[in-house]
Formats: structure tokens, sequence, C-alpha cells
């Protein structure tokens, strides 16, 4: 925004009134500007000095209702500590840094004729910090901004807009998004943790389960380790009576119109978790920090979460399968995910009787085109051969698949990756349905719906060339960003307190 050097801003105030707790003002403004040139830069130039004088304006008015207000608190406190009374000590001058600018306003100083303490009551009053106070509403506009842009750009705007290019600093623009994250992130666990409080105990024990705090390192999670074979033979309990559609002796759906939208399977909630990597800064002294996102669906609802660690994350979304009644039997759990351990080792420590796995069909494929390329050998025959597996796979013939892997040995360059990629199929045999069943009726094969949560809270924000973060910054936006998703930031934001969980009716006990 251009500045008008000869702009002239008059303002006339009358004594702010205080009636029955309502506050008056009447001020009276007059700006006098010269006129511009009648060319195509007279209408900003109008603009501009119609902004200038509109943030003097808004300062004025701040200044005086502040005042007022502390004017206000003196007063009721003018009995003092035990009805002794208060000695008046002038007034202190104290910055606030606001959306228009920074105002300074003179706050009265007692002292208290019992002991002689000294006090600025509306310092304590109003929780105001030492030295200066940047009010909630420029917390707000700068995490707003760096929803999009980065800390020097926000800077830079919050300046313009303000018509003081020195409000804030870079740092403390960083330290403001910290802080409002990390505020929302502990209403958001201490929420959660209040729903399992009042659960019954065998109900929170079912989905509470013990997982490392943070198992992402620098390497790609979907690379599955070693497991047992205790591990392996969970996966291949599929049990045919309460498995989701598209698993071996389930009834087949229905087929929908090619284009309709993905549905939930009847009387189940889906948990589509994952974790999204981005570059560290080298002060966090690791390669890569990892944020743990899920999204919860259930036919016509979803919400989405984030946590800087899996424990955070499974804690959220304990709290809502109590909610939504899988604890109870109401709804069954369909986890749909990239299969990675995090994941897995939940999923095995959940004590529910009704409760299944998808393999998400794009992580599949993806691990497959990989491992195909890491054997080499002609590139024709090497992906005729991918064609065919992924043919089998996609129809849930696993043992199909392997068996076309295995014929492939004796003509890959590395044997090694195609012995890889059968591991990787017989550890997550029991979690490969009938893609294209479940596909022709219309619910979910992939998780997409993290996926795109995690593009548009971190990865389009957080992933540009040369950016680099710390775990409290990238996290700070996916928490902001899941709670404007969730509609419950601008509840948030005017009461500081989270709203309860708008849930979607209850469905009739699990058979």
């Amino acid at each position: 925004m251009r500045a008008i050097d000869q702009l002239e801003v008059i303002i006339n105030d009358s004594p702010v009134k205080l009636d029955d707790q309502t506050l008056e003002l009447h001020v009276g403004l007059k700006i006098t500007l010269p006129m511009p040139e009648h060319d195509r830069s007279l209408p900003d130039t109008i603009e501009a000095g119609v902004h200038q004088a509109g943030l003097f304006l808004q300062r004025v008015m701040f200044q005086l209702l502040i005042e007022k207000a502390d004017q206000d608190l003196v007063f009721r406190r003018r009995h003092g500590k035990d009805g002794q009374g208060i000695q008046s000590r002038g007034t202190r001058p104290y910055p606030f840094k606001t959306r228009f600018g920074e105002v300074t306003v003179q706050r009265g100083r007692i002292s208290h004729t019992a002991d002689g303490s000294t006090e600025i009551p509306s310092a304590t009053a109003w929780g105001t910090p030492e030295q200066m106070t940047i009010t909630q509403n420029l917390r707000d506009a700068v995490c707003d901004l760096m929803r999009d842009q980065s800390a020097g750009d926000s800077q830079v705007d919050i300046g313009e807009r303000a018509g003081d290019p020195d409000l804030l600093g870079r740092s403390t623009i960083l330290e403001i998004l910290h802080q409002e994250g990390e505020r929302l992130v502990a209403a958001q666990r201490a929420r959660a943790s209040a729903i399992l409080e009042e659960a019954p105990e065998p109900e929170r024990e079912a989905v509470l389960v013990p997982v490392a705090t943070d198992p992402c390192d620098d390497e790609l999670s979907d690379v599955p380790p070693d497991e047992s074979a205790e591990a392996q033979a969970e996966w291949e309990q599929a049990q045919a009576a309460w498995a989701a559609s598209g698993f071996p002796g389930c009834e087949p759906v229905g087929p929908v119109a090619a284009k309709a939208p993905r549905q939930v399977d009847e009387g189940f909630v889906i948990v589509q978790p994952d974790e999204v990597q981005t570059k560290a800064q080298p002060c966090t002294g690791r390669k890569a920090i990892c944020t743990y996102t899920a999204v919860v669906l259930v036919a016509g609802w979803r919400y989405s979460l984030a946590s800087a660690t899996a424990a955070g994350l499974w804690l959220q979304v304990a709290a809502l399968l109590v909610e939504l009644g899988v604890t109870c039997g109401q709804r069954r759990l369909l986890v749909l995910g990239d299969g990675a351990k995090w994941i897995r080792d939940w999923f095995e420590g959940l004590r529910l009787d009704h409760k299944v796995m998808i393999a998400c069909w794009y992580h599949l494929k993806k691990r497959c085109y990989g491992q195909f390329s890491l054997a080499g050998g002609p590139k024709d025959r090497r992906r005729a051969l991918e064609r065919a597996v992924l043919e089998q796979l996609w129809i849930g013939e696993v043992d199909a698949a392997i068996a076309l892997v295995r014929g492939a040995m004796e003509w890959v360059r590395t044997p090694q990756a195609l012995e890889d990629l059968i591991t990787y199929l017989e550890k997550r045999r029991g979690t490969i349905p009938n893609y294209q069943q479940r596909q022709r009726g219309g619910l979910w094969i992939a998780s997409t719906r993290v996926e795109k949560f995690n593009d548009w809270s971190v990865s389009e924000r957080c992933k540009g060339r040369g950016m680099s973060w710390t775990s409290q910054g990238v996290l700070s936006l996916a928490a902001l960003e899941a709670a404007r998703e969730n509609g419950e930031l601008e509840s948030w934001r005017q009461t500081r307190e989270l709203p309860e969980i708008r849930l979607p009716e209850p469905e009739r006990m699990v058979a």
C-alpha cells in the first residue's frame, strides 16, 4: 500500500461513556489529502489515503476504549485489600500490537493501604505480559497468513495491513505460530483424554494401545521391517462373518454407477492413517520431521487429525472410536492405510472383536512398481510381469501374484528385489481384498482422503524448494488445518475451548 505523505487526519472525540456496562464513544473524522492526477493511479492513491486514515482512527478508538476499561477496573478496586482503600500512583504506558498497528495506552497503577503493595489492576485482570501484548486477533491473522506463505512474506503482509512494517519480526511470527499450534494441540489431547476417562474401563482398554512414541525415522516408512511369526499369523485371521466387503467368504456388494462417490462400508468406521515427512532444520538433529495424520470416516461424516507422534495420534483416534460406538459394538472398524509397521502394531494391539485392515491399493501398486524397477531386466518383459501381478492382486489372488513373481527370478538382474516383494505380500496377505469387487460396489480401496489432507495441510506448504522445518512448525500448521477442516477453528478462536465433536447418528448394534 503506497504512503500519502501530505495526508492529514484530524479526529475529534468525546469522553468515553460507560453506562450499564456498555461503552459508548463518539468520534469525528476529518481527512485532507492532495487531489491526485486523473490517471490510472487515482483510485489506488485515494484508497491508500482512506486506508491510512482508517488505521489512525482504529488506533485512537482502541486507545480510548482500553483506557476507559482500565479506569473502570481501578474504580472497582477502590476498596483495596481488606476494604482499607487504595492510593493512585499515576499511570504507566503499555504497548499493544494489534492488526492495525502498535498502540500505547496509559494504565492506572495503585497501591493498597492495607499492606503498601502496588498493582496495575488491568495487568492482573487481563493477564497481560509484562512488556507487551500481541492481541489474539493479530495472532490469528499471523496463523492464517502462514497457511500459504513464508514467515518473511507474512511479516511483510502484516506490516502492510497495519501500516507498520516493523510491527512484528520474522522470529516473532514463527513463535506465534508455534504457540498457537501448541495450545490447540494441547486442547485436542485434553479433550481426547477426557473422553477416554469417561468411557467404561473395558472400552478404554480396548483402544488404548501402547506404541512407540515416535517410530518414524529417516527411512521410508512403507518399507516393512521383519516381523515375528505371531504378528504374521494375526494378519491371516480375516473372519468372513464380519470382515469388510471384498474378502473371501463375504457377500458381494451390488454395483454402483461408475462415477458415484466412494462410500464407507455399511456399519463401519474407516480410519485412514498416514505419515508425511518434511525436511528437518539442522537444529533438530534429524534429517526429516514426521507428522502423523489420520482421517476418520463414517457414512456422510469426516474428521481429520494430526499429531507429532504416533502415540498422540492414536490417543485421538481412540477417543473417536469410543465416541462412534466401535468399542461397544455399534460400529465395526476398518483401517485403510499403507501398511507401515507403526500402523500394523497399533492395529494388532486393538482388543476389538470387529476389526479389519485393507492395504491401500495405491500404495500396493507403488510398492510393486518400485520393486520391479529395482529387479531390473528387459523393460518390456518387466512391465508385462508387473501388469500381470497387479491384475491378480486387483482381484485378491495373492497366491497367483506371488507365483508370477517367483517365476521371474531367473531372468531379472536383482532377484533379491523380488524376494523382498514376496515378503511384503506375504505379510499383507490378510489385508488384500478383492479390490475390483469393492470398486464396483463404490467402496473405498485407497487412503486418498488422508493423502489429500496431507497434501493441503503439510506437503503443499512445507515441501517447497529449500524449505526446512521444526516439528513445532509443521504440527502447528497441520493441527490448525485439521481444526479448520473439522469446523472447529472459529469456535476455538472465540472461546479458546474446543467444542464437543459433532458425531453422526448412532447405528444398530453389530451382530
